[in-house]
């Protein structure tokens, strides 16, 4: 989805280091929000976790936070695998998850992370 003008990808998901990473990964995603649209992304993305539990393989669940100094937002997802984000990413799902926060958002910078270590409820 590079293509898409408001999402610039920093990670290449599918060659290289990615393709070794054989644990769970972690979406880390920031957003800026169109002037006076946050609480409108906000609603868009939150529904969003609830319109899409159950639908996602892999997917094993999101958090989302706002910089404390107003600046932006993010969005945080853990996945078992990199193959089913990527199969996430390639889906008819994701496409229309895209058009419904579009309208709400001015940009995003995803990037993808194996994790390496987890500790709590996060």
């Amino acid at each position: 989805m590079a293509n898409q003008s408001m999402i610039s990808d920093r990670t290449d998901n599918l060659g290289g280091a990615a393709s070794s990473v054989s644990g769970p990964v972690l979406l880390v995603n920031l957003f800026t929000a169109r002037p006076g649209m946050e609480a409108d992304f906000i609603a868009a993305q939150t529904g969003e976790y609830v319109r899409l539990k159950g639908l996602v393989e892999g997917w094993i669940g999101n958090r989302l936070g706002r910089a404390v100094d107003g600046s932006g937002l993010v969005n945080i997802a853990l996945f078992d695998s990199m193959a089913n984000y990527n199969a996430w990413r390639a889906s008819r799902l994701f496409a229309d998850h895209l058009e419904i926060i579009k309208p709400f958002v001015e940009k995003s910078a995803p990037g993808m992370y194996e994790l390496l270590y987890s500790a709590g409820d996060l």
